[in-house]
Order: C-alpha cells, then sequence, then structure tokens
C-alpha cells in the first residue's frame, strides 16, 4: 500500500496538468500570434478584424470616421493646425484614407472651405454600400464623393432640382441628410427639397431629377423613378426636421417595367398614375403629397386612368 498511494498521487497530478494546468509562456505566445490580426484584435469567422487600432490624430468630429471592413479602409474627416483659422475654430475639411492592415494612409484631399472655415464637412449617415463603393460626403450645399474601388476623390457636386428654389433665410439649401443607397445617391436640401444622382457612372455621376414633383405651401413632394435592371424603383424621399429623420420611401418590393409616356402636365399633380409594360397594363397609384404608393382595388384598377384619379381623391 506505501507504493501504491504516491502512486495515484503521481497519476492525479498530470490528470490536472492536462485538463487546467499553465500552459508554458512559449506555447502561450504562439496561440496569440495565430489567434490575432495585424490589428490586435480577434478576427470573426469570416477571418475579418472586428476592429481596428488606427489613430488619426488631429480633430474628429462625432460620426467623421467611417470603418468600411471588409476592405480593411478608414474614412475620417478631420481638422489640424494646417487648417486652422486666425480668427475662427479649427476648419474641419482634411480627408484622409487609411488602410488599417497596417494604419498607413493611401490618401489625404484638403477640401475647400465650406462657406466659412468653421462650417465643418461631414460623411454622410448612410454612406457607404458594395453595390456603388463610394463614400459621400457633404458641405453646405455641395459634396464630394470617395471612390473607394479605384481610391480616387470625384469633383464635386451640386444638388439638382426640377424647378427653380428661391432662399428663404441664410439656411435655404443646406445639405440637411445625405444617403447612398444602392447606386444612387438620395439627400435633402433645407427649403429646396430632395435631390438624387445616379452613381452608375463612378467617373461621372449625374443628377436623376424627379419623374413627377407636386409643390404646396412652399413645399416640393418629388416622385423619382431609378433605373434598377429591367424595370423602375419608385421613391418619395421624405426628411422630418423635427425628429431630424430621413425616409426614401421606396415604393416597390422589386422594381417594375414602366410605362414613361406620361404627359407633363399630369407631372406636377399631388395623384399620378403610372401603368406597368405587361399585357393588362397594371396601374400603379401615387399620393405625392402623402409620399405612398395607394393600393387600388380590383374593380378600381380595371379601370381608365381618369376613374382611377377621381377614386384616388375621393379616398385620400
Amino acid at each position: 500500500m506505501k507504493y501504491i498511494l504516491p502512486f495515484l498521487l503521481s497519476l492525479g497530478l498530470i490528470a490536472l496538468q492536462a485538463c487546467g494546468g499553465d500552459t508554458p509562456s512559449s506555447q502561450q505566445q504562439d496561440t496569440d500570434a495565430t489567434d490575432t490580426t495585424s490589428t490586435g484584435e480577434a478576427p470573426d469567422q469570416n477571418n475579418q478584424p472586428t476592429s481596428h487600432n488606427c489613430q488619426p490624430g488631429g480633430e474628429i468630429l462625432d460620426g467623421n470616421q467611417f470603418w468600411i471592413r471588409e476592405k480593411e479602409t478608414l474614412v475620417v474627416v478631420k481638422a489640424d493646425s494646417s487648417t486652422l483659422d486666425a480668427n475662427l475654430d479649427p476648419s474641419h475639411r482634411i480627408l484622409e484614407v487609411y488602410d488599417t492592415k497596417n494604419c498607413q494612409r493611401t490618401s489625404r484631399q484638403v477640401l475647400p472651405v465650406n462657406v466659412s472655415p468653421d462650417f465643418p464637412y461631414y460623411i454622410a449617415e448612410i454612406t457607404y454600400n458594395n453595390n456603388s463603393q463610394m463614400v459621400a460626403i457633404r458641405g453646405f450645399s455641395t459634396i464630394y464623393l470617395y471612390d473607394l474601388a479605384n481610391q480616387r476623390l470625384l469633383p464635386v457636386l451640386e444638388p439638382k432640382f426640377q424647378g427653380e428654389r428661391y432662399g428663404v433665410d441664410a439656411q435655404s439649401g443646406m445639405i440637411q441628410r445625405l444617403e447612398v443607397w444602392e447606386n444612387y445617391l438620395i439627400g435633402y436640401s433645407q427649403d429646396y427639397g430632395s435631390f438624387a444622382f445616379d452613381l452608375s457612372d463612378r467617373a461621372a455621376p449625374k443628377p436623376v431629377l424627379p419623374f413627377a414633383e407636386f409643390e404646396s405651401g412652399e413645399q416640393f413632394y418629388p416622385l423619382f423613378l431609378l433605373a434598377s435592371g429591367q424595370g423602375y424603383q419608385a421613391i418619395l424621399p421624405e426628411y422630418d426636421r423635427e425628429a431630424d429623420q430621413f425616409a426614401i420611401n421606396p415604393a416597390f418590393a422589386t422594381p417594375l417595367p414602366l410605362n414613361l409616356d406620361v404627359q407633363k402636365s399630369a407631372r406636377n399633380n399631388r395623384f399620378l398614375v403610372l401603368r406597368q409594360t405587361d399585357a393588362a397594363k397594371t396601374p400603379e397609384a401615387f399620393d405625392l403629397l402623402k409620399r405612398k404608393r395607394m393600393e387600388l382595388p380590383a374593380n378600381v384598377a380595371s379601370q381608365g386612368t381618369q376613374a382611377i384619379l377621381a377614386w384616388m381623391k375621393q379616398n385620400s
């Protein structure tokens, strides 16, 4: 028995080391090196980092740095001593781009003064998707796009509107919201209303004017038809100033083929009827004032356009 007890104790110590004992320091270092990325953060199941450790320096406002994780690219709008105005605060108009694998800066652009040196540029609220691969930066009334696919800053853009716009005060024309949505850039300017750009041509984004627009009480209610695939998506953007909320309001679950042969005189009213290009010429009805598509009962949808419009006026 005096030999059996020490033997059992030895077996127990070996088992304890195998289950939970300290790992030698050299083995622990090897494990850390395997499980971490160049940023020092653990990768996810897709071998993409979950964060980065890059510190661009300078002064950065909340929301003015945007990390595109799948590209390991950081876009920053900031101010530093190079844009300091002697009489005003730092001027937030430096656009920098970083490779977050090694935190090397790949691009630096100093944007023009944005009306006044103390007016910052802002990265758009919803600023990137895999379709466009563009990051949008808004000034007071101008827009810059950084093309991540080609690593270049595109020429300045200015919103375009259907009819002439008149300023109400010094804030008129200020871009309140800006979003990259599919292959389009959608925004809202104070007192002037919504606007859109087609980003399909990376080298030359072009403005998209609304297909129809209703004006009421010095406000504008546009309907845009955005080409997508073999059809169109209809959007009726809306900005709520009190809640500071912007909604693009796409009307269709999927883009529809539409007949755009509509008289110009029919495009400036509250109610609009478009028809699909199918054999039934299926009608699509819109209330521009309420910024929505109206569902038509079957007995109404089978009637002519004027009868549909009459029904819409009675049931709005």
